[in-house]
């Protein structure tokens, strides 16, 4: 998914929230949101955890009525669907992410791309994992029961989409959107992922 969306519920849907709640201006919320959010850093679960956001800043919301706020900038990149269509016929299709779950679903049932997928994993939501390490990769095959090296994975975070589920024994890519990145391990699209998928088989 591209990252409007995330953008919007962090960047503006808290902010205004609280701007409303505190009685003061959208700037100066974002500003004391972004010194929080700092202040937490992204090694620790609660950065991540929308809840904990929402009860530390006492706003008066479910955390799936303001993702439903903003459920109109989730968009998948142009190449998503028809991919994840094809795919899915021959191969089954399961979600491992840092997101949290409530982010997972509402992104999902909104492109309607829910019916793909199988299985849904979140290192934050499952496992209380701050980074998708090897063992959140061990863990997923082993709930699964296959081995580690009949699952293929890509992602856009080349140290926990690739690295990582290379160490737990994956196939990975790196998806990246630079065409000035090269190399076996690195895709640019998810139809060149397609690809790679054939030449593993």
């Amino acid at each position: 998914m591209q990252q409007e969306f995330a953008d919007s519920v962090w960047l503006r849907g808290l902010p205004k929230l609280y701007a409303q709640q505190k009685e003061i201006d959208f700037e100066t919320a974002q500003s004391l949101l972004m010194q929080s959010y700092n202040t937490i850093g992204s090694d620790r679960v609660e950065w991540y955890d929308l809840r904990y956001w929402i009860d530390q800043l006492g706003l008066s919301i479910t955390p799936n009525d303001l993702l439903n706020l903003y459920k109109e900038t989730i968009k998948p990149f142009p190449d998503a669907k028809k991919v994840i269509q094809r795919i899915s016929k021959q191969y089954t299709l399961i979600i491992c992410s840092g997101a949290m779950k409530e982010f997972i679903h509402i992104q999902l049932s909104s492109t309607g791309l829910s019916k793909y997928f199988s299985h849904f994993f979140s290192s934050t939501s499952d496992t209380n994992m701050v980074k998708k390490d090897p063992l959140f990769y061990k863990g997923i095959a082993s709930k699964l029961k296959v081995e580690p090296s009949s699952i293929v994975h890509v992602g856009d975070n080349e140290i926990y989409d690739y690295r990582s589920p290379i160490k737990a024994g994956f196939h990975a890519f790196f998806l990246t959107r630079d065409i000035n990145q090269t190399g076996s391990h690195i895709v640019h699209s998810l139809s060149e992922f397609e690809q790679k998928i054939d030449n593993i088989q």
